[in-house]
């Protein structure tokens, strides 16, 4: 996949730990959890409309998301508080539910080619 039809910006981190591709890749490996267990509790929380974690959940994961300049998963979180506050049919929160799935599995893979590289 070339660079501009990826999600993850590497730059701001990068430079924020000095290119040190170690370090960048330790990040990388944390972050893996973060976006696996993030899509788990974004899914099982959106679904019962349990909006205390599934603000919890987005607050965890945002950190990572900003450093990664990940701005479609701060979207689809904030399009998804709404879609809450709205009391929108299920079929809407299915839609977001698949979307942030989607979103989540571009950047573990993203991640993945980084610590394999």
């Amino acid at each position: 996949m070339s660079d501009k039809n990826k999600l993850i910006d590497f730059s701001g981190l990068s430079e924020m730990l000095y290119d040190e591709e170690d370090y960048i890749k330790e990040f990388a490996e944390a972050a893996l959890d973060s976006f696996s267990q993030f899509s788990e509790d974004y899914a099982k929380y959106l679904k019962v409309r349990d909006e205390e974690n599934f603000r919890k959940a987005g607050h965890k994961i945002k950190p990572v998301v900003k450093m990664l300049s990940l701005d479609p998963i701060l979207d689809e979180y904030e399009h998804a508080k709404t879609l809450l506050w709205d009391n929108e049919p299920d079929a809407k929160l299915e839609e977001s539910i698949q979307k942030m799935e989607s979103l989540c599995d571009r950047v573990i893979t993203e991640l993945n080619e980084k610590i394999d590289n």
